[in-house]
Order: C-alpha cells, then sequence, then structure tokens
C-alpha cells in the first residue's frame, strides 16, 4: 500500500496552482459546465496513464524501449549503459515534473472513490519515488500540465469516456442513441471525430437518424440529414444499448464530400447561394482574414463588389458579422434581415 498520507478523512487535498493554471482550469469548468471538483477528478483519472509528469509510467515505457534495442547486445556492461541512460532520464522529468511551480492559488479539492484508490494503490507507489509521500505535489504536476495543452486536447482529457464509446461505435458500425446538454434525443450513425480547422474543438459526424428508423431500414434510396454535433455536449450512457448500423458507402462518400465544402462546424447547416456586397475595406478585409472564409464561387462580372459564396448561412453569419458597414447581405432575404436586427439591436444597446 502506498505510504501516501496527505488526505484528510473527508478525502480532501490541497492543492497550490500557478495562476494560469487555475485560470485555464476555471476557465474549462465554465466551457464545458462541470464543476470544479468533478473536473480535477476528471483530469486526475483521465491524464494520469498519459501524462508526461507520471514519471514512474514514462521511466516504464521508456526502459521497455531500450529493452527492444539491447537484446542483441546482452552484457553487464550493456545493462550499465542501459540504467544509466534510465537514471538520466529519470532525472531529467524529475527535474521538470517534480519541481516547485508557483503557488499563486491555494484549493481544497474532494477526490472521488476512484481517484483516492488511483493514489493509494500499490501499482502507483512507484510514483513517490519522484514527489515523495504528497500525492498534492503529484496532483499538482498534473494539472499545471494539463493547463499548458491546446483546447481540444484538454477537451480529449476530460471527455475520455465519450471518446472511447463513440470510437468504438464507429470502429464496431453501431448506432449511437444519447441526449445533447439540452435534452434532445438523437439517433446518429457515427462516421467520424473531426476537429474544426484550428483544432479548437472535437465532432460527432455521422447519419441523423429520425426516430422511426430500424435497423433493417435500406437507407441507400434515402437522403439522411449529416450532422455534427460537439463531443463536449453530448451526454452518453456508461453502457450504451447499440445497434448494428453500418454506414453505406453512398452515405461514407456524400458525408466526406460535405466535410470538403462545408467544414465540420457548419456541417448541419443547409447550403445555399449567398450574395455579399463589399466595400473596398471589405474586399480588403477578406483579401486578409482567413479564419472562417466562406468558399467564394464567383465575382460578378459587372460589379466587382458583388461576391457570391457557396456556403451555410451559418457560415456568412460567422465570418462577415465582424466586417460591419463594410460587408452587405444582398440574398437571401432572411439572411440579410437576421444581419439587419443584429446590428440594431448591438446599436440600441449602446443608446
Amino acid at each position: 500500500m502506498s505510504q501516501f498520507s496527505e488526505f484528510n478523512a473527508e478525502n480532501k487535498l490541497r492543492i497550490p496552482l500557478s495562476s494560469f493554471a487555475a485560470q485555464t482550469i476555471e476557465n474549462d469548468c465554465f466551457s464545458f459546465a462541470i464543476k470544479k471538483t468533478t473536473l480535477i477528478n476528471a483530469i486526475i483519472l483521465y491524464s494520469y496513464k498519459t501524462a508526461a509528469c507520471s514519471i514512474s509510467l514514462r521511466i516504464k515505457e521508456y526502459r521497455n524501449e531500450l529493452a527492444e534495442y539491447s537484446t542483441a547486445f546482452d552484457s553487464k556492461e550493456n545493462s550499465k549503459f542501459i540504467n544509466r541512460l534510465i537514471k538520466g532520464k529519470a532525472e531529467i522529468l524529475k527535474e521538470q515534473y517534480a519541481k516547485r511551480f508557483p503557488s499563486d492559488v491555494n484549493w481544497q479539492i474532494t477526490l472521488n472513490k476512484e481517484v483516492k484508490d488511483l493514489l493509494t494503490i500499490n501499482s502507483y507507489s512507484e510514483e513517490e519515488k519522484y514527489y515523495g509521500q504528497k500525492p498534492g505535489h503529484y496532483v499538482r504536476a498534473l494539472m499545471e500540465e494539463y493547463s499548458q495543452q491546446p483546447y481540444y486536447k484538454r477537451e480529449e482529457i476530460v471527455f475520455k469516456p465519450i471518446f472511447d464509446i463513440v470510437n468504438s461505435a464507429i470502429e464496431k458500425h453501431y448506432i449511437l442513441r444519447f441526449r445533447n446538454s439540452n435534452g434532445k434525443f438523437f439517433a446518429i450513425k457515427p462516421h467520424s471525430i473531426q476537429t474544426d480547422p484550428l483544432s479548437m474543438y472535437h465532432y460527432l459526424v455521422g447519419i441523423n437518424l429520425d426516430s422511426s428508423y430500424t435497423s433493417s431500414m435500406d437507407m441507400d434510396n434515402t437522403l439522411p440529414d449529416i450532422i455534427s454535433l460537439r463531443i463536449s455536449r453530448l451526454s452518453l450512457p456508461k453502457d450504451p444499448i447499440l445497434d448494428y448500423g453500418q454506414l453505406s458507402k453512398k452515405e461514407s462518400l456524400r458525408i466526406s464530400k460535405e466535410l470538403e465544402q462545408k467544414g465540420v462546424q457548419f456541417l448541419t447547416s443547409g447550403q445555399s447561394v449567398i450574395q455579399v456586397r463589399l466595400s473596398d475595406d471589405g474586399i480588403k478585409k477578406y483579401e486578409t482574414q482567413a479564419h472562417l472564409r466562406p468558399r467564394l464561387l464567383k465575382k460578378d462580372e459587372e460589379d466587382d463588389h458583388l461576391y457570391y459564396f457557396d456556403c451555410t448561412d451559418t457560415q456568412i453569419l460567422f465570418y462577415f458579422w465582424r466586417f460591419g458597414k463594410d460587408a452587405r447581405i444582398i440574398s437571401p432575404s432572411g439572411l440579410a434581415e437576421q444581419f439587419r436586427k443584429m446590428y440594431k439591436d448591438a446599436y440600441d444597446a449602446y443608446k
């Protein structure tokens, strides 16, 4: 049994953090709609196996890697050399992770049973070589490492159980049935998990089946909805009931084509030809601002300020709202009205 003895009777653990790590975790609590204690328990439980600061696990991997290369040169001298390499590697990792980070914030966190067991079982006790009998030091290293990851990597850690279920369903061609964070029910034949072009968020992409769907239906002659849903907005049961429902080649090709044309973040929206008139400054903005820029269909032959885009209304809204007076939506009329109302409401707010 591990000799870690830093827990009190209520399984509370005090964790000092840098202001950067604390701010990142608090922001993620808001973004993921998760309480701080729940989030920290999830980070510990779902990141420790792959975290660089899990020094004993990384040394074990390094030892196994060296063993693959050393079998042909097995000797006492070779063993000594390998042990020196391992010791050097351990010292580097210890210096990098088992150190004193800035202590700007102190949090007291209640650990759930699964995390408490993780920090006290025999298989974990090897970590004490590097962090001593202070589990808070190791947990702190996990938090600091987590905070340095890009957003989409942090999303992978926190929602690992959902990623595992979705990836298994994709691999085994199962239909997923679940609700989103708003309680809406979905039944989806999953195609893939995709990130947006800037690798910000993860989306589940697939065919959205209506409530009358049965696994025996022939979907090849229908045009079911293609859908993309943020992974962090899904609510999947731990043991979902999974029915077989493999995507047809036609469905897979159609999804791939729409992903290429629309982008995963705009996949669910309908696509149409949209006319936009740009001022001289609007043209400069369009030519220099590449993020979320919609696909240009053509420019008007007679009016070089009139642009035609083949994309979704949502993408036009996301991209051109910041142009203000330098971009005017000509058609469709409904989208033009949406922009007019949006700008009017903003103007009224400043009266």
